[in-house]
């Protein structure tokens, strides 16, 4: 007994061979199909709606001829009693019937209307008058029209009356005519005692040295190279030629006039 409790395997290791070999697939047990099992049949449908409707009106309503495809053609002909008359259309019947807030605007004609069939202009009308004669005897029969003459000015109220226009005017003469002998005046006396007559000697001085200054700049004038292609060389050239024309302008002006000197005064005097 004791040996054979020994050879008899533990439970547990059993277990686990058997459970290694249903885990690889492999197992007697799956030769054994497994039971089927019967599915419970649900209960009957049954409507909540009454049973009394009409098939033919429930869903899509009774069934009509041609209702998808229509007739066949040349199966429907028109008929000539029934077609589209006057005021009948959906947008006239729609126009007809305005609103009580609406005003017809008056229509404003622009152009004359145009003539009728039946009127027929007059032709072949022809004038017996001979309008060479009529018109001399207008003439000769005409009045001269009546020229009405103008009233004499002795009789106007603003007769011998200086206008009130010159008035204003001889005014505003005699005020500027004030304010330049005032102008006047005061030049002759800032500049009395102060002017007087340049001597010959005096004369002879200031042209030797305007003279000299003239040599001078000429003399730098003529030493300027012959091609100014350099800014500054250029207005050099031009200021030299300012000058040179400015002290020509004197010496001429100091040649065989009088010269009359002003002498400044010092401010405060």
């Amino acid at each position: 007994d004791s040996a054979s409790r020994g050879v008899e395997r533990d439970p547990s290791a059993k277990a686990r061979e058997r459970r290694g070999t249903m885990q690889s697939g492999e197992s007697i047990y799956n030769l054994i199909p497994p039971p089927e099992v019967q599915q419970a049949r649900p209960p009957m449908h049954k409507s909540q709606h009454p049973g009394t409707v009409d098939p033919a009106k429930f869903g899509l309503g009774p069934r009509r001829a041609t209702a998808t495809f229509g007739r066949a053609p040349g199966d429907v002909k028109p008929e000539t009693s029934k077609f589209l008359k006057k005021n009948t259309g959906v947008l006239n019947a729609t126009a007809n019937t305005l609103s009580d807030s609406f005003e017809r605007r008056a229509r404003v004609t622009t152009k004359p209307p145009v003539p009728k069939a039946t009127e027929r202009p007059l032709m072949g009308l022809r004038s017996t008058k001979n309008f060479i004669a009529a018109n001399a005897i207008e003439t000769i029969l005409a009045k001269p029209p009546t020229r009405r003459e103008p009233a004499p000015a002795t009789s106007k109220k603003d007769y011998g009356r200086v206008p009130d226009y010159l008035r204003s005017i001889k005014a505003q003469i005699e005020k500027e005519k004030a304010q330049m002998e005032a102008y006047e005046r005061e030049q002759q006396d800032s500049t009395r005692g102060s002017a007087r007559q340049m001597t010959e000697d005096e004369r002879d001085e200031l042209l030797y040295e305007l003279k000299m200054k003239w040599a001078k700049l000429n003399k730098a004038y003529g030493g300027l190279s012959f091609s100014l292609d350099v800014p500054s060389h250029q207005r050099r050239k031009e200021s030299l030629e300012k000058e040179m024309t400015q002290l020509e302008k004197d010496i001429k002006s100091l040649q065989g006039k009088q010269v009359v000197v002003v002498e400044e005064q010092a401010p405060g005097r």
